[in-house]
Parts: C-alpha cells; structure tokens; sequence
C-alpha cells in the first residue's frame, strides 16, 4: 500500500512539474496596462509571464492576460489598430485561456459608453456603461468605486473550480451592465446594487477588481 502511495504522489509531482514547464502566460500591451504589477504577481507564484506587443506573438502563449487601465474607447481602438483584437477572439474560439482584468473584461462585452458609443469584442453579454447609470446609489456608492469590496459567488457557479477571493481591490468608474446571469460567477455590491465581479464565457475569464493588488487571495486566483 506504501509503495503504491509513494508512485501516486511521484506521478503527482511529475504532473505538476510537466503542467509547470508548459504554462507559459503572455501579458498583452495594448497600450492601456496595468503591465509591471501584473507579470511581478505571476512571477511571486513561479509562473513565467511575458510581455507582448505583437499580434503574431500570441499564439505562442498557453495562457493570456489582457489587463487594462484607462477608458474604452481608447482601450478597444488600440487593440484594433495593433491587430490584436482579432487574434484574441480567435484563441478564445479555440479555447485558449485568456483573462481579462478591470478595462480587459470590460471591453470583451458588446459595446462601451465611456467618451461615446463603442463597439466592444462581443464575447460578454451586455453593455458598459456609468456607475450613476445604476440608479439612485446609497451615501457609500461613491465613484469611482475605489477600494476593497466583498464578493458574492453566484449560485450554481460555471467554474466551481475557481477560487473566488472574499474580497477583492477594485478602481473603477463603469461597469457591465446587462451581463447574462449564466455568465457571471461573482458579483459585488455597489452603492446598494449588484455588479458583476467575475464573468466566463468559454475559455474566456474576466475580472472587474484587480487580482494583482488583492493580496494573497487575488494572487491564489491569478
């Protein structure tokens, strides 16, 4: 019994070695970045994170990052006038891992309002629109929502295999409006309403809050 516990747990450890030598993640500048703290969180978990520009370069990556700081209409003409927005919807269609985080989640969703109407890369249900767009907020919705907030995991979560963080670091003055419930896997709570957190479509997973500044759970998470 011994013995076949010890080749379990080797066999265990040469998946995770192999798992290891293969993930390789591309961080995607566009131009609108929250780049240097992104690759330091994944290289603070061992994990070999890259740079890239190019669109050519993508699909060298097992695992992408687009992270995003700034307004959508800055953010999805970058993308487009470098050719990276095509490339991205491809490796999505053949489920290659992509993250998005804060400004790269939101411009996955159909369109953005930020400095005028946009059109987005449409794999997200739903519009970005003004925090003030919600409505009447309570006296704690102040915008931009800027700060540490609690998460709520949906019920019946798409992803059961993602670890949520309790609380996450958010900065930000729009938000997804309109999101298919069978595609958001948290939300938070802003100003006495519910907003997206965390969405999934397909190979796609996106984050309104900032994993790299949430601490030890933000970076289990990344």
């Amino acid at each position: 019994m011994k013995s076949e516990m010890r080749a379990g747990l080797e066999r265990s450890k040469s998946a995770i070695r192999r798992y290891e030598m293969t993930v390789r993640v591309g961080v995607v500048d566009y131009g609108a970045g929250n780049i240097a703290n992104v690759i330091r969180a994944f290289e603070s978990q061992g994990i070999n994170a890259t740079l890239t520009t190019s669109s050519y370069s993508l699909d060298n990556f097992s695992h992408l990052v687009l992270p995003g700081v700034g307004a959508f209409n800055y953010g999805i003409e970058n993308l487009r006038n470098r050719n990276l927005a095509d490339e991205l919807l491809d490796l999505v269609a053949k489920e290659r891992p992509v993250l998005g985080i804060c400004l790269g989640m939101q411009l996955f969703a159909q369109s953005g309002y930020e400095n005028g109407p946009s059109v987005g890369l449409g794999l997200l249900e739903g519009v970005v629109d003004h925090l003030r767009a919600l409505g009447e907020l309570e006296p704690q919705g102040k915008i931009p929502h800027t700060g540490w907030s609690s998460l709520q995991p949906t019920d019946g979560s798409p992803v059961s295999r993602v670890s949520v963080p309790r609380t996450a670091y958010f900065n930000h003055s729009y938000f997804l409006a309109g999101a298919r419930t069978s595609q958001v896997i948290a939300t938070t709570s802003f100003g006495g309403f519910s907003i997206p957190a965390v969405v999934k479509s397909g190979s796609l997973l996106a984050t309104q809050f900032h994993p790299e500044k949430s601490g030890e759970e933000g970076l289990k998470f990344l």
